[in-house]
C-alpha cells in the first residue's frame, strides 16, 4: 500500500446531512481533534457533521484548524458515499438497507480480506491503497455487498463487490468462485440496474456452485469409510478379511466413525439447503428428480434437532465454563449416530444430486434460503446397502 499523510480529513456534500467530514490515517486521532475544534458533531456512523452554516463557511473554519495538527484535507467531487449506497438499496430487487463503515486505521481494511468474496477490482483495491470508508449493502436473504468509490470524481464510478454469506464460509479471500467485483455507473439509477441485471446474477450462480462443491466434497470424502463399515455389517469381517472378533469391536470402530463423520457431514448440513432450493424450483416438473429433491430435503430436516444441538454447544462454549459441557469427542459421536440414516440418503442419492445441483441454474432474484423446520421429525428408511456405489 502506498505511503499516505499520517493524518487526513474527506469531506463530502450530503443533501440530507450538509458537509461529511471522515478521519482517516494512521494517525487519525489528529483528525479527530481538528473535527471537535472545528465544532463538527460525530455521528453514529463514525463520520462528522459539519455545525450549521453555509458548507464554505464550515470548510474555511476549518482549514487552519487542520494546518496547525498536521492533517490533510481531501474534498471529494462526488456526493457523499452514504447517500448514494441509501439510493441504490432503494432501488434493487427486495428489501435491502446501506450502513456506511468506516476504516479509519490504514489496518482496519484488512480486516474485510478474510469475508470479501471477490476477484476483480474492488479487492485489489482494497490490498493496494486506501479505502477509507464504504458502505455495506445488506438484504433480507442474507446477502450482503460492499460498494466503494473508485476515485474522487463523479467520472470514476463505484466498486462492487460481494461478502460470502457468513454463516456458511468463514475465510472466502482468494476463493475460485468469487464473482468478479464490476465498476458501477457513477449516478445511483443506471448502478441499481447493473446491479440487478448483471452482479446478483454472477453473485447466485458463484454461490450455488461453491455450496454444491462444498456438498460433494465431503460427501465424496465420506462415501468409501461409510461404505467398508456397512460391508463390516454385513459380513463380520474387517476390510483385510479378518473375522470381527466381537460386537463390541463393530461397536467400536462405529463410534470412531461417527465421531468423525458429524464433522466431515457439517458441510452438507451447512450448504445443501440453498443448492436444493435452487434444485427444487428447477425439477419442478420433472417428477423423478423432484423426488430425489424431497428425499435429501427430507434428510436435512430429519438432521435439524442435532444441528440445533451442535449451535447450541458453540454458543454455550463462549457463555459457559468447558468443565460445565458435554464432552466433545461424545457429542460428536452422538450428533454422529443421530444424523446416520439420513447420511446413508444423501450418499445414495450423490450422484442424482450432483447431476441435478449442476443442471439447475438458480434464480437472479431467489427466494430465502429453506431451513426445513418439520412439525415431527421424519422418520427415513435405512439405505439399501447397494445403493450407494
Amino acid at each position: 500500500m502506498p505511503p499516505n499523510p499520517p493524518a487526513q480529513i474527506s469531506l463530502a456534500y450530503s443533501r440530507h446531512a450538509g458537509l461529511i467530514a471522515i478521519a482517516h490515517g494512521e494517525q487519525w486521532r489528529w483528525a479527530h481533534t481538528a473535527l471537535a475544534e472545528g465544532s463538527f458533531t460525530k455521528r453514529d456512523d463514525g463520520s462528522f457533521r459539519a455545525p450549521g452554516g453555509s458548507v464554505p463557511m464550515a470548510a474555511a473554519r476549518l482549514l487552519p484548524i487542520t494546518h496547525r495538527h498536521r492533517v490533510e484535507v481531501q474534498v471529494n467531487g462526488r456526493p457523499y458515499l452514504g447517500d448514494v449506497a441509501d439510493q441504490i438499496a432503494a432501488r434493487l430487487p427486495g428489501r435491502w438497507t446501506a450502513q456506511v463503515e468506516i476504516y479509519s486505521h490504514p489496518i482496519w481494511q484488512e480486516d474485510l480480506l478474510p469475508y470479501l468474496w471477490e476477484r476483480g477490482e474492488l479487492v485489489r483495491a482494497v490490498e493496494e491503497r486506501r479505502v477509507p470508508y464504504a458502505a455495506k449493502l445488506s438484504n433480507d436473504t442474507g446477502i450482503e455487498l460492499l460498494l466503494a468509490e473508485r476515485g474522487l470524481e463523479p467520472e470514476h464510478g463505484y466498486l462492487i463487490g460481494a461478502f460470502a454469506p457468513a454463516e456458511e464460509f468463514e475465510d472466502s479471500y482468494d476463493n475460485p468462485h468469487a464473482p468478479a467485483g464490476i465498476v458501477l455507473p457513477s449516478r445511483p439509477r443506471p448502478a441499481a440496474r447493473v446491479i440487478t441485471g448483471t452482479f446478483l446474477p454472477a453473485y447466485h450462480r458463484a454461490l450455488h456452485q461453491r455450496r454444491t462443491d462444498a456438498v460433494l466434497a465431503a460427501l465424496d470424502a465420506i462415501g468409501a469409510e461409510y461404505d467398508a463399515l456397512r460391508a463390516m455389517h454385513t459380513s463380520g469381517r474387517f476390510s483385510d478379511g479378518i473375522p470381527l472378533s466381537s460386537p463390541e469391536v463393530l461397536q467400536k470402530v462405529e463410534s470412531v466413525f461417527a465421531d468423525r463423520v458429524w464433522l466431515e457431514f457439517l458441510p452438507v448440513l451447512t450448504h445443501a439447503p440453498g443448492v436444493l432450493d435452487n434444485c427444487a424450483t428447477a425439477v419442478a416438473h420433472y417428477p423423478g428428480d423432484a423426488g430425489v429433491v424431497r428425499r435429501l430435503t427430507d434428510a436435512l430436516a430429519f438432521c435439524t434437532p442435532a444441528m440445533k444441538v451442535w449451535q447450541d454447544r458453540l454458543r454455550d462454549l463462549r457463555l459457559l465454563p468447558h468443565s460445565a459441557l458435554e464432552p466433545p469427542g461424545q457429542m460428536r459421536t452422538r450428533l454422529g449416530r443421530q444424523v446416520m440414516p439420513a447420511l446413508g440418503i444423501w450418499l445414495a442419492e450423490t450422484d442424482a444430486f450432483a447431476r441435478i445441483a449442476h443442471a439447475a441454474l438458480p434464480s437472479p432474484i431467489p427466494t430465502a434460503a429453506m431451513v426445513p423446520a418439520p412439525a415431527a421429525r421424519p422418520v427415513l428408511p435405512p439405505p439399501s446397502p447397494s445403493a450407494h456405489r
